[in-house]
């Protein structure tokens, strides 16, 4: 099957879901930069089940309120509108995919590595070179769709995606992508942006879903591109318990990131890990 055929396959199957007129709204209200707590309260209210998980998140015990929020624009005060914005627009996107026929799949681990790599992206955002700064909105939704691929190629070929994981798992000096490849002919990178095109993602996340782990890219919004695959790496090293700090200079040199700097957001996450486990839990609940 050629690239061309597998991207045919892939953005016409019947399987593949559309976004409801209901989801439309509620992506049209988190792009919203300007909205108001009410108004993207109103807008989330039309899923149930987005309501219940953003309002669980904001009484669990790592955001102090244990059980004393009861309302959406409390809660959207108590997680922040980024935050909250970010994480409905994820929940829209990912409740369309059906990861549960895939037995290799581990959707908790998925999670927590899109959301540590969201959080990341966004506490080092700030310490970018102006001239290369990102738009603060963009830097969380991008770190958490940036491998919304893996879902759609789970969604629709379970069955391929689960040897490609066995044999990752028992091959893990090739990455995740060589295994992909070797049984679909495409691989997760490529099916982020083809998803993300049926859906009409804005180009800079298509960017970042297709180039993102290559710190070589130099093309249309790089520095997102660029930010997204630091962080996605350096989450993976503290999902992994590596605790000294792995510096990726000629990608901080670009960015124009000082080392100490990132350094301390990197320690700061790894004492965050149980914080970003209850964000995560929030998309598998």
């Amino acid at each position: 099957m050629t690239t061309e055929k597998t991207r045919q396959k892939i953005q016409q199957q019947k399987e593949l879901p559309t976004l409801t007129p209901s989801m439309q709204r509620i992506l049209t209200a988190c792009e919203d930069q300007g909205i108001s707590q009410t108004a993207l309260a109103a807008a989330l209210a039309e899923s149930p089940t987005i309501s219940a998980r953003i309002l669980g998140l904001a009484n669990s015990a790592f955001f102090g309120q244990q059980g004393g929020v009861h309302a959406l624009p409390h809660a959207i005060s108590v997680l922040g509108l980024v935050t909250v914005r970010s994480i409905a627009a994820g929940l829209t996107f990912s409740g369309r995919l059906d990861t549960r026929h895939c037995l290799a799949f581990r959707a908790e681990q998925y999670w927590l590595s899109a959301v540590l790599t969201a959080t990341l992206a966004q506490r080092i955002a700030p310490l970018l070179a102006a001239g290369v700064r990102p738009p603060t909105d963009t830097v969380y939704l991008a770190g958490l769709l940036h491998n919304i691929g893996l879902l759609a190629l789970v969604h629709l070929h379970p069955g391929e995606m689960n040897q490609a994981f066995t044999t990752y798992a028992a091959a893990p000096e090739r990455n995740l992508g060589e295994h992909i490849h070797a049984v679909l002919e495409t691989d997760h990178y490529q099916a982020g942006v083809w998803l993300g095109s049926k859906w009409h993602f804005p180009r800079e996340l298509l960017l970042v879903m297709e180039h993102h782990y290559n710190p070589a890219y130099r093309g249309d919004h790089w520095p997102l591109v660029l930010l997204q695959g630091l962080a996605a790496r350096w989450a993976n090293c503290i999902i992994g318990g590596k605790t000294c700090f792995e510096a990726e200079p000629e990608t901080l040199y670009a960015l124009g990131v000082a080392t100490p700097a990132v350094e301390i957001a990197w320690q700061d996450m790894g004492g965050q890990l149980d914080r970003i486990r209850s964000i995560a839990a929030a998309f598998t609940a």
